[in-house]
């Protein structure tokens, strides 16, 4: 008799799911914006899913934070996080000496604070004084009103829908645009390649240019857990 435990993140889309083996439930809640959950794996360590949606993982499965990265210029000094609130990718953007400030604007306080709790590693840093400074805030909200100047504005968000729609949304592009040094870049997850292409990655191709954005390119990666296994960031620069 097969007693196995597991996790099913069911796609829609592409009428498939991928499933993780689970040793037990660490954590579950629902905040005002998702449901939260928590589960401990063996393979994995403890692994997270936004409304039933896989976000991260201790180990073995840190493809999506070290493809982001990758595309960070070398030089840059000021960069704005908009939703990473487990800070994945702000922990590794420590390790670029360059950097001088990391800001992270998440909208989902109970984020952050389960993250500290199951992966606390992601708030551990060498230089404590160049830690990321968190806002709780939504994201086009504070770039409405904040007058700060990024050479990186990097878009780690959940899938566009409910409260994240708004982020694939000109008006949303246009004020990252704003916030952005010349020749500064945006970097954004653009979803898969294999089934979000008419629906969030040509969209998304065609607003950066009309809104003037020049050098827009497409990162295809693989991401084993993420649905289809394969996953896109969409990047480009203010001119």
């Amino acid at each position: 008799m097969n007693n196995k435990k597991i996790y099913y993140e069911y796609d829609y889309s592409t009428e498939s799911a991928v499933g993780i083996e689970y040793e037990k439930y660490l954590h579950q809640s629902q905040s005002k914006y998702q449901k939260i959950d928590i589960i401990k794996t063996k393979y994995y360590g403890n692994a997270m899913y936004l409304d039933g949606c896989f976000m991260l993982s201790e180990k073995n499965q840190d493809y999506y934070h070290q493809e982001c990265v990758k595309l960070i210029p070398k030089k840059t000094k000021e960069i704005l996080i908009i939703g990473g609130g487990d800070c994945g990718i702000a922990k590794l953007i420590q390790n670029q000496s360059s950097v001088d400030q990391v800001d992270i604007v998440e909208i989902d306080k109970k984020v952050v604070e389960v993250s500290k709790r199951y992966f606390p590693n992601h708030f551990k840093y060498k230089n404590k004084k160049n830690k990321p400074n968190i806002i709780i805030e939504d994201g086009y909200a504070y770039l409405k009103t904040s007058q700060k100047k990024y050479n990186c504005i990097i878009v780690d968000s959940t899938d566009p829908i409910n409260q994240a729609k708004i982020l694939i949304s000109k008006k949303f592009l246009r004020q990252c645009y704003m916030s952005l040094t010349k020749m500064g870049v945006i970097i954004q997850q653009s979803g898969s390649p294999l089934k979000d292409s008419k629906t969030i990655i040509e969209p998304l191709k065609r607003k950066y240019k009309d809104l003037g954005f020049i050098n827009v390119k497409i990162r295809n990666f693989s991401m084993p857990l993420y649905p289809t296994g394969t996953w896109s960031f969409i990047s480009a620069k203010r001119a």
